[in-house]
Order: structure tokens, then C-alpha cells, then sequence
């Protein structure tokens, strides 16, 4: 059994992303799928939260230098594999930085977000010091393909971006999509995230990345399409 969530390639690894049509995305799935022994994934629905600072400092880093940037952010998985009943999220501080993207993460109770956020566990020293506010939800399925631990592919459907109250994002119950209703603006393709460790890719799956696959954030996306929100003339999308 593969730890997808937890493993190495979590939290330290290069990753690329790919922007498909849905014919194409279908045609990687199948390949991918081969690695699996045929095996098809079965599909996560996932709503994360994006928090950033008054003045949105971290956002206008993301749209300005998106290989150089820092996103704070949790994450809700439908179903919750090991949730033991207990309304819970992951916590992650995501810093990307010329292709290497490292990852610090924790699982929390719902009830303890709020004092997290604030830096009262000390469990993610880069967010202490509280001020941090939720500026953007997103919502999207999520098929994820690993048969190696050192490489893993997640492909990510129906993405839409949503406006985030306080009070939704550090509520006591599960935040689901039913909860944040219909998004403000739904993305049509599929995106596509590569994600292993140094070169252990097999060839074909190194050749789709020749140098030029676009770059894509659901961060800087979706504050684009939700916030209008542009740096020096930048926007996404």
C-alpha cells in the first residue's frame, strides 16, 4: 500500500503541470492506468481553502512569480480515508521555488483550526503570527495515479472557484461543495500535475515535458477570476 498523502514525493519533490482538453486527458489516463495494471482510481472530491494576508501579499507573489512562491491553504477529502469519523483537514504550507516544491503538512480537528492558524500548536512555524484570512475556495476531483513511490500523477477535473466567508472556512463542520454552492468561475480543462522525485520518471511520461508546459495555479487562477486581482498588469487565465 502506497502512502499517497504522506509519502516522500509529498513533501519534497519537482513537479510539472499540464493544461489538457478532455480527450487528451482521457488518453494519459489510459496510459497511466497501464502502470496500474489497468487499475482505475477511484475519483477524491477535494475543497481547498487559500489564506492569505491583509493586502494579499502571498497571492500577488504567486501571479508575479509563480516559480517562487509560498501558499498557505487546507484541504477536505470526500471520501476521507482514516478520518475515523472525526471532521478533520490538512493544513499545508506549500513553497515552490525554481521546480522544487516542498510541503509541510498536518492533520487537525476542525475545532482546532482557528488556534493553528494562529500559531498556537508551533506546528507550521511559517504561518505563526496569526493575520492570516481565507481570500479563495476551490473545489475539483481529483483521480490520483502512483505506482511508484517515487513518482506520482494527479489529474484534477470540474475545478471551480468560490468566494470564502470567515465564517464558512473555520466552521465546525465539514466545508463541502453543497455548503459553498455554485462557483463563480468553472475551468473547462483538465490539469495535469507530475510530481516524482529528481529524473525517476519513466521516458514517456519525461517527454511530455520538453522544456514548455505552462504554468497553471489554482491560486493565482482563481484569485484572478474571483478577486479580478492583478499585480503590475499580471493576471492568469
Amino acid at each position: 500500500m502506497l502512502s499517497f498523502a504522506e509519502g516522500e514525493v509529498t513533501r519534497l519533490r519537482r513537479e510539472f503541470k499540464l493544461v489538457l482538453g478532455e480527450q487528451a486527458a482521457l488518453t494519459l489516463c489510459a496510459r497511466l492506468s497501464m502502470e496500474l495494471e489497468g487499475q482505475m482510481p477511484r475519483p477524491t472530491r477535494i475543497v481547498s481553502v487559500y489564506f492569505d494576508r491583509p493586502g494579499c501579499p502571498l497571492a500577488s507573489r504567486a501571479l508575479r512569480t509563480p516559480e517562487d512562491c509560498l501558499k498557505v491553504r487546507t484541504k477536505e477529502y470526500s471520501p476521507d480515508v482514516g478520518a475515523g469519523g472525526v471532521e478533520r483537514v490538512v493544513l499545508e504550507v506549500k513553497r515552490e521555488r525554481h521546480g522544487l516544491t516542498q510541503k509541510r503538512r498536518v492533520w487537525v480537528p476542525r475545532s482546532d483550526l482557528g488556534r493553528v492558524l494562529r500559531g498556537g500548536a508551533r506546528l507550521l512555524p511559517l504561518i505563526t503570527g496569526g493575520s492570516l484570512l481565507p481570500v479563495l475556495a476551490v473545489t475539483y476531483q481529483r483521480h490520483v495515479y502512483q505506482a511508484s513511490q517515487a513518482w506520482r500523477v494527479t489529474v484534477d477535473r470540474d475545478i471551480g472557484y468560490h468566494q470564502i466567508a470567515p465564517e464558512l472556512a473555520m466552521s465546525q463542520l465539514a466545508l463541502t461543495t453543497e455548503r459553498l454552492g455554485p462557483p463563480l468561475w468553472s475551468e473547462g480543462r483538465v490539469v495535469v500535475e507530475v510530481k516524482h522525485l529528481g529524473q525517476e520518471l519513466p521516458d514517456w511520461l519525461s517527454s511530455l515535458n520538453p522544456g514548455g508546459a505552462p504554468t497553471y495555479s489554482k491560486f493565482a487562477e482563481g484569485m484572478a477570476r474571483v478577486h479580478a486581482f492583478a499585480v503590475d498588469g499580471v493576471a492568469r487565465g
